[in-house]
């Protein structure tokens, strides 16, 4: 058996330990997502899935496949309307899986052959951000699309702020890529994080952001969110976990001193 498939073997072997993992970390951050059994069995299901995919990946080498998914992740992206839970909640949860997986991955990558590693962390690296960008993608937009049929059924009630804290009003001048670049911010993630999540450029991520201080009449982030959601004023709360491991990178990997996981990862983020 080859080390690639022996570690991807291993890999889904520590699903568990990687969701419990996950749920633990959910819940040290105090997100909404593990403390409801009925929302934490879906957020595990993705959890599952993704990991799932990663597995696919370091086997074939090659765009692992999930059947159905996309249409899953739309209904759930709407059920999170009713649920009350904020999108950016699954902005966040994406970072704290990537962080859960990484004392597994370093035990795993052990199981590649040394001059394999740097490749094999590469491909991980990549299905994670396809699958979990793809996931994000269509729930966030199947939310927005449930938040705007319900707000538009009563027009009349103004600007009141949504369940998640979100004045509807403000939001509905954005457009859908404006209201995701605002939702990303409002997660704590710099341009270059949001330019990598949505696979567009840095100016692209300035031009959206100057259309949104324009729209809603502001003149810096800060002001943007807490026009957006005047229930979380000010700003955007700090994160409470690890800082995203900037491990999506399209280049190819610097030369790696260490079999580690976790080592690469943290050269990746100082880069």
């Amino acid at each position: 058996m080859s080390g690639r498939r022996a570690a991807a073997q291993e890999l889904r072997g520590a699903i568990p330990e990687i969701t419990e993992a996950y749920r633990d970390a959910l819940e040290d951050i105090g997100s909404p997502l593990a403390y409801r059994d009925d929302i934490w069995e879906q957020c595990r299901h993705q959890a599952q899935s993704i990991v799932d995919e990663c597995a696919q990946a370091l086997e074939g080498g090659k765009r692992p496949e999930s059947p159905g998914a996309g249409e899953y992740t739309r209904l759930l992206g709407a059920l999170r309307v009713v649920q009350q839970v904020p999108v950016s909640e699954s902005v966040r949860a994406a970072d704290v899986l990537w962080q859960a997986m990484q004392t597994v991955m370093m035990t795993v990558l052990d199981r590649v052959e040394v001059e394999q590693r740097a490749a094999a962390v590469q491909t991980v690296s990549t299905a994670f951000r396809v699958a979990a960008g793809y996931r994000l993608y269509q729930g966030i937009r199947a939310y927005e699309e449930a938040q705007r049929s319900g707000t538009s059924a009563e027009p009349e009630r103004g600007p009141a702020p949504s369940s998640d804290g979100a004045n509807a009003q403000a939001l509905g001048l954005l457009t859908l890529r404006e209201r995701e670049i605002l939702e990303a911010v409002r997660a704590g993630l710099t341009n270059r994080l949001i330019s990598r999540r949505f696979d567009i450029s840095e100016a692209t991520v300035k031009r959206h952001l100057h259309n949104v201080y324009r729209k809603l009449g502001v003149g810096s982030r800060v002001q943007a969110l807490n026009t957006a959601f005047p229930s979380s004023k000010a700003g955007v709360e700090p994160l409470r976990y690890a800082r995203p491991v900037r491990a999506l990178d399209h280049r190819a990997p610097r030369a790696i001193s260490t079999s580690r996981f976790e080592a690469y990862c943290v050269t990746m983020n100082a880069r």
